[in-house]
């Protein structure tokens, strides 16, 4: 009975030195599949954040155009005139939605 226990025991921490190997490998696997769904999650939810962004600024403006806001109108038509004063600092574009920046995902 000896003589088949140690061959035995030798298969056994074989066997499971095998299965451990198969699980680390497995876990691994899995810890890059979640790492990369988080990254997607992510750059979905910036991206989401940005278009709301978007979104609230062309009601501003769209808010402004309806009362007939001057300084809206002017910013606008000065816009897009390209027209600047001398020496004037000009602010930022304002957003436009036929150049909305889209990058393929939903």
């Amino acid at each position: 009975m000896n003589t088949i226990r140690g061959p035995l025991v030798v298969l056994h921490a074989i066997f499971a030195t095998v299965m451990i190997i198969a699980l680390l490998a497995h876990l691994g696997e899995r810890e890059r599949d979640v790492a990369r769904v988080k990254a997607i999650t992510q750059q979905e939810h910036d991206d989401t954040l940005r278009m709301t962004q978007d979104i609230d600024q062309q009601k501003a403006l769209l808010a402004g155009l309806s009362s007939k806001d001057p300084y809206v109108v002017e910013l606008l038509a000065r816009e897009r005139m390209q027209y600047s004063r001398a020496g004037e600092i000009s602010p930022p574009p304002a957003p436009s939605i036929d150049n909305l920046r889209h990058d393929g995902s939903k």
